[in-house]
């Protein structure tokens, strides 16, 4: 009875917390600025000047999304599952290529792609003079000796890239792309996998095939060389493997349970942030173990997520060293970048709470990269910021909504500034205009700025459908769970989508932290779409 009650408090919590999200985006959007290696994002309302067109089209978009989820809904009976997801599946691959060919994307600007990939260039050539550590002191490094010195736990993406330099020379990014591609369509159809593991009805698992294989904002993402698409997919992968155990047995329990570990250290050496995903999981599937008398498997998960955490992180910098020759520093601590969230210090300007500054690299330059100096200055910080809050009110409640406005209420997720970061190969830099050979989503005097345009009205009219949906699937999930008639493991999902609301409300903000944790209510709005579309057609 406890557990159950626990499972509909957070529930309860997601559900209101979607409601609130699909008010506020009627009401506002959160609009990424474009310009060049700008992170800045504008919150416009409803009525804002010179946005009336945009308002109408994502209104007009969000409708007609909604409808024809409510008719998807409706006519499931009719509809040939398998070929209606690979239908889906198949258009946004080819979506996906297309923006890719689109993109023509030589290297990106954001600048830890940047650099990783520079770095990779160089390590497939067998050149480490980036690397030689030539000075004790950290004002004064190398650049790839000082990233790797502020961010040893980019190792297991650094060595990705580089496979890729070695193995497809000068189209090194456009393979990781078309890998971003294949992982993307995968991740949905891990969302769509998750309500058939759980027996959802075919107009749910329908609606989830809808909901996730026609988000562009996710598809857009693909054209950013990153490790932020593959580790999802990993991560996700290795977590449904795990779900998918507690209905095995005996050696095929062991398996699911084996390959998920292995999978997940490479999601987690890939992009280390998704461990609050894999958290997420294990709080359900420690619930479940207990209700099934389990608890050893229980205890199993939790040893396995810690050692997976600590190899994903330990094998590739162990790999690196080993090549350089000698030990990279120790981590920051992850208090710095609570820190920074909490502050408001951003290098965009002070309309950007909680959004990146140079604190962390400040206290490890004037530290020497002493953990235990960065970690007191970030326990100050914090201890100042949350002092500033409780003393003013009304700061704190403007702090929070402006910074998580900037993160939940941008509906491309930062992947139109990201497309815009990225620098076209020399032989397509005829369509653009920009000097530097940019691709410019925002020049409406070319086809594909147009079509960015026009892909923002949609894709804010498809966050504000998620929301709903995630808001009456979350309440019908309470109701369920109060008459002790849902899954446990249904919990899943919602469950890692709260734990990213909740990390990314005190850790550093961006738009594409937030992209895979709103994924995660994807299942939800498609239980919400379906109960909407069964009560309608009662009445």
């Amino acid at each position: 009875m406890q557990l159950n009650w626990f499972l509909v408090f957070g529930i309860a919590l997601v559900t209101i917390a979607c409601g609130v999200g699909f008010v506020t985006s009627l009401l506002l959007t959160a609009s990424p600025s474009l310009a060049p290696l700008s992170e800045h994002v504008t919150i416009w309302h409803l009525f804002a000047p010179g946005r009336t067109l945009m308002t109408c089209l994502a209104l007009v978009s969000g409708i007609a999304y909604a409808l024809i989820a409510i008719l998807v809904a409706r006519k499931a009976s009719l509809i040939p599952e398998r070929g209606f997801v690979t239908a889906l599946a198949l258009a946004a691959l080819a979506f996906g290529l297309c923006w890719i060919a689109t993109n023509a994307t030589e290297h990106n600007g954001f600048s830890d792609s940047a650099q990783l990939l520079a770095y990779a260039r160089q390590l497939a050539c067998g050149d480490m003079s980036s690397f030689l550590p030539h000075s004790e002191s950290f004002a004064n490094k190398l650049p790839g000796d000082m990233y790797l010195s502020n961010y040893p736990y980019q190792s297991g993406i650094l060595l990705l890239l580089e496979g890729c330099s070695r193995m497809f020379g000068d189209f090194d990014v456009q393979a990781f792309q078309v890998l971003n591609a294949l992982c993307c369509v995968g991740t949905s159809l891990l969302l769509i996998r998750a309500s058939v593991i759980n027996g959802r009805p075919k107009p749910e698992r329908l609606l989830s095939a809808l909901l996730s294989l026609t988000l562009f904002a996710p598809l857009l993402f693909v054209a950013f060389p990153y490790g932020n698409t593959i580790g999802l997919f990993l991560a996700l992968l290795a977590m449904s493997l795990w779900e998918r155990s507690r209905g095995a047995a005996g050696a095929a329990r062991m398996a699911f349970v084996a390959l998920g570990f292995v999978l997940l250290c490479l999601g987690l050496a890939v992009k280390s942030t998704y461990i609050v995903i894999a958290i997420g999981y294990l709080v359900v599937l420690l619930v479940d173990c207990l209700r099934k008398r389990d608890g050893a498997w229980g205890i199993a998960f939790a040893i396995l997520l810690v050692v997976a955490t600590r190899l994903s992180g330990a094998v590739p910098q162990a790999v690196i060293e080993a090549r350089l020759g000698y030990e990279l520093p120790a981590n920051q601590p992850k208090t710095a970048w609570i820190a920074m969230g909490l502050s408001n210090e951003s290098v965009l300007g002070q309309d950007m709470p909680g959004w990146w500054s140079t604190s962390a690299l400040d206290s490890q330059i004037g530290s020497e990269g002493d953990v235990a100096a960065m970690s007191r200055d970030a326990q100050d910080s914090i201890s100042m910021s949350l002092a500033t809050f409780a003393s003013d009110p009304s700061y704190a409640a403007w702090f929070f909504a402006k910074k998580l406005g900037t993160e939940w209420l941008d509906p491309s997720f930062q992947s139109l500034y990201i497309a815009g970061c990225g620098i076209m190969r020399a032989d397509s830099q005829g369509r653009t205009h920009a000097d530097d050979g940019r691709f410019d989503p925002a020049d409406a005097t070319l086809p594909h700025g147009l079509a960015c345009r026009a892909l923002e009205c949609v894709m804010d009219g498809q966050q504000s459908v998620i929301y709903l949906g995630a808001t009456i699937g979350g309440a019908t999930l309470v109701a369920e769970a109060r008459k002790k008639r849902a899954k446990t493991l249904e919990f899943t999902l919602p469950c890692a989508a709260f734990m990213g609301f909740v990390v990314y409300t005190l850790w550093e903000a961006k738009g594409m932290y937030t992209l895979p944790f709103f994924l995660c209510l994807i299942p939800l709005a498609a239980r919400g779409f379906a109960t909407l579309a069964s009560r309608a057609q009662k009445h």
